[in-house]
């Protein structure tokens, strides 16, 4: 495919990829501190204990935390772990924060050290996403424009912000997106093998089909979803070959490679969910069954009205995939599946298989959750997994688009002309940081035409910035409640601040009323103790996000 892979200079090809994930890094890494605590943080940090003490103890996983993943969060913690032995050697007892719990006044010290580990590692985990991407689009396009991949998903603001603090979604995303990318290599592999060669033993065949099923595992470990891998490979090898008779004959030569891609698919799964061991199957089905059917016991703020995630309207998750995401890319998105399919006989079998693993990365889930009416809530942030496959197709395209410009002073208003159309993007990463997390695009009328009609700070990443500021303008000894995870005001409230628990201490105000008010947009919680007058917003581009209410303001009025 000549048209589509111009001869590179590999070295400055993959030094500009360098380059480019080297820019991220600094940036990122500069950065990761600025970002406060998601809602769940504690949870999945305490997922850790759990498991262990189910290990040691035998006692049961609580609650419906048997179903997540524990991949990433296992490696954080051992990279917490690591960096306290380093700092206070040998005599560092791990053990010694067993009763961390969600929200527990005496171990907020305990997740936030964590934390500070946990968040880097998000980031740098995150980092597989963007070489992922520079790959894919390394294959669809050349080497010569791989670096423009990492650029493309770099500036969708969501996905970049979430790659700081997301426990669950950027890391299954990028273990998802790398097994993509294996999943075409492994399928070029295989059609690339001889009739001889096509045999299990001592050889790279066999040890690549293993490889690849630990690393299905390892990303079904993160998410149950990551299953999904075992049917897109085959899918891809058939939609690769093109060609009925040639797939009847490929299944009898194949099959006991996707065989042990399947054993050691499921021995890794079973070894990384101790939930599982006692019956790994009954797990298993009890997990689809829960992940598709999960009873959220929240609302979804969708086009100013609150409704159950059980009854959203079918085009939930497309509303939201065109609200949340730069109108640039959706665009691109749509030229290059217009492209993929004038072009897909022409394209190469790792070409082919690359797309075919992509697209049903991008399609594939969000089609079958409406389809079965899933359970949706907090925009699309349980689809954060396909924005990957979205940036190598976009960046594809425009790429490809590129390529058939001859004139130099073609390829000059090209370039020019998508610095301007980015340019929005970059002002809007830069004006909401942070909280990036919080973009919606410019053609959608942007965050202040969301603003009380879509969930914005569902997370509550912002309660942070709002308890710094009352730790700067509070009086001495005051009190402060928290609309929201309490252990977030616990971990960045100032030591002569006493934090109340909303719930136990106040009873939603039944019980009283704390000198300081610091809530998050979330149902009802802005609007308790609405006698106390708001002082001050936390607030990005003129949108009020986190309201902090003074109490103790009030009660002098009075």
């Amino acid at each position: 495919m000549k048209t589509f892979l111009p001869q590179p200079n590999l070295k400055l090809a993959l030094l500009k990829v360098a380059t480019v994930l080297l820019v991220l890094l600094t940036i990122g890494f500069s950065t990761v501190g600025d970002y406060g605590v998601c809602w769940d943080a504690g949870t999945e940090i305490s997922t850790v204990k759990y498991n262990y003490e189910l290990i040691t103890r035998g006692r049961e996983i609580p609650k419906d935390l048997k179903y997540y993943g524990i991949v990433f969060n296992v490696t954080s913690e051992i990279a917490f772990q690591i960096k306290e032995y380093a700092t206070k050697g040998l005599s560092h007892n791990p053990l010694e924060a067993q009763a961390i719990e969600e929200g527990d006044a005496g171990m907020a010290q305990a997740i936030y050290e964590r934390l500070q580990v946990k968040h880097p590692v998000t980031f740098l985990v995150a980092m597989i996403a963007y070489i992922c991407v520079a790959a894919i689009v390394g294959i669809l396009v050349g080497i010569d424009y791989a670096w423009f991949g990492p650029i493309v998903l770099a500036l969708f603001p969501r996905f970049w912000a979430h790659g700081f603090f997301n426990p669950k979604d950027i890391p299954f995303a990028a273990m998802f997106t790398l097994g993509t990318l294996m999943g075409a290599l492994l399928v070029n592999f295989y059609l690339q093998r001889k009739e001889w060669e096509l045999k299990v033993g001592w050889n790279k065949i066999t040890l690549y089909s293993i490889l690849y099923g630990i690393l299905v595992g390892l990303v079904t470990g993160t998410r149950i979803g990551g299953f999904f891998l075992l049917f897109f490979i085959v899918l891809a090898h058939c939609l690769t070959r093109f060609d009925l008779p040639q797939i009847g004959r490929d299944i009898p030569r194949y099959w006991l490679f996707y065989l042990l891609i399947g054993i050691a698919w499921m021995g890794t799964t079973t070894l990384v969910y101790p939930a599982s061991w006692s019956n790994p199957v009954g797990w298993f089905l009890d997990t689809l069954h829960y992940t598709s059917n999960h009873g959220w016991p929240g609302v979804n703020l969708f086009a100013g009205v609150e409704i159950k995630p059980s009854e959203n309207p079918w085009y939930y998750l497309p509303l939201w995939f065109f609200l949340s995401n730069p109108f640039i890319w959706l665009v691109s998105l749509l030229l290059g599946l217009i492209f993929i399919v004038q072009n897909y006989r022409v394209f190469t079998n790792l070409q082919r298989a690359c797309i075919v693993l992509v697209l049903l990365q991008v399609f594939f889930s969000p089609f079958l959750a409406i389809v079965l009416h899933s359970n949706i809530y907090s925009g699309m942030r349980q689809f954060l997994f396909i924005i990957p496959g979205v940036a190598a197709i976009a960046a594809a395209t425009l790429s490809w688009i590129y390529q058939k410009i001859w004139q130099n002073w073609g390829k000059l208003f090209a370039i020019a002309l998508f610095i301007v159309l980015i340019s929005p993007i970059i002002f809007d990463t830069i004006t909401l940081h942070p909280h990036q997390y919080l973009y919606f695009s410019r053609i959608s009328g942007g965050l202040s035409h969301a603003h009380g009609r879509f969930d914005t700070d569902y997370w509550g990443l912002t309660l942070r910035e709002g308890t710094e500021w009352v730790n700067e303008n509070a009086e001495p000894n005051s009190t402060l409640s928290i609309g929201g995870a309490t252990y977030i005001g616990q971990m960045f409230a100032k030591p002569d601040l006493k934090v109340l628990d909303i719930e136990f201490d106040l009873d939603y105000g039944l019980k009283g009323r704390p000198d300081y008010y610091v809530a998050m947009p979330y149902i009802e919680l802005p609007d308790l103790f609405p006698e106390c007058p708001i002082v001050h917003n936390v607030s990005r581009q003129g949108v009020p996000i986190t309201i902090i209410r003074n109490c103790r303001q009030a009660t002098k009025s009075q």
